[in-house]
């Protein structure tokens, strides 16, 4: 049996909380703060993330700050689904950002959280905001990409999602369960999804998803663009093709994106 903490907090807990403190923002991390950002003990943190490092899912610099190791990324990166997923959709990613020269991102859904976690992007050189990080989370909501995901989500998947907390990032994001439902159903009826405003005032994104075997919805790829430069014209298109293309690499089978939905282009807010 695997043995808890006082707190009833397992080895395994623990030790995801020692990894889960490290962030683009922050790859190393002096003991002191990681005892701060995980609340436990300094001796517990201490000797979990020596114990680590001997293994080498930890490692230390000359400052002897703690920062995630090679082995992680190793045993990451190792007959993962997900890094399979990104590996086949950067062809259609780069397809897709030659065509548009845009913010484009391929990311996948996480319902237990109502976030979608993004595993590529490429940038538009230029000084437009994406909040959409490689290895970050954006809810579900706030994104172009988690609304197309969501709209071919079970209808149980919808109303958990539905019942959550959903909170504003800008004065744009729709919070209303019920407009949220017609979104949905707007989005399922087009094939895209287009968001204004939503994340960052400035910008406009849109989104197709990605098909599985079964059908089931895996991920979604996203453009993002200033609102002033939108063309819907030429994004709608090739993201279109890039999401039936990558669809049918992971083993779907041919199903239309509703019915030519660059045609209907129409605000979503």
């Amino acid at each position: 049996m695997m043995a808890n903490s006082a707190s009833g907090e397992s080895v395994i807990e623990r030790v995801v909380k020692i990894m889960d403190a490290f962030s683009k923002g922050q790859p190393w991390l002096p003991l002191k703060d990681l005892v701060r950002i995980t609340g436990m003990s300094s001796s517990t943190v201490h000797r979990l993330a020596m114990d680590l490092e001997a293994n080498g899912l930890l490692e230390r610099n000359a400052a002897g700050e703690f920062g995630v190791g090679m082995k992680m990324w190793e045993l990451a990166s190792r007959s993962n689904p997900l890094e399979e997923f990104r590996r086949r959709g950067l062809p259609f990613l780069e397809g897709v950002h030659a065509a548009v020269r845009e913010h484009v991102a391929l990311s996948i859904p996480d319902v237990e959280t109502n976030s979608v976690l993004y595993l590529e992007r490429l940038d538009r050189h230029g000084t437009v905001m994406n909040l959409a990080e490689v290895a970050g989370r954006l809810d579900i909501h706030t994104t172009s990409s988690g609304m197309a995901m969501m709209a071919h989500m079970p209808g149980w998947v919808q109303d958990r999602f539905l019942a959550g907390t959903l909170g504003k990032t800008t004065p744009a994001t729709e919070t209303d369960p019920a407009r949220l439902r017609k979104n949905l159903a707007l989005i399922r009826e087009r094939g895209y999804a287009r968001l204004v405003g939503v994340l960052v005032s400035e910008n406009t994104a849109y989104s197709v998803p990605v098909f599985g075997q079964g059908q089931a919805v895996i991920g979604a790829i996203s453009v993002v663009v200033p609102s002033v430069d939108e063309d819907a014209g030429l994004i709608l298109p090739v993201l279109v093709a890039a999401g039936r293309g990558l669809s049918r690499t992971m083993g779907a089978e041919r199903r239309p994106y509703g019915s030519r939905p660059w045609l209907s282009h129409a605000n979503q807010e």
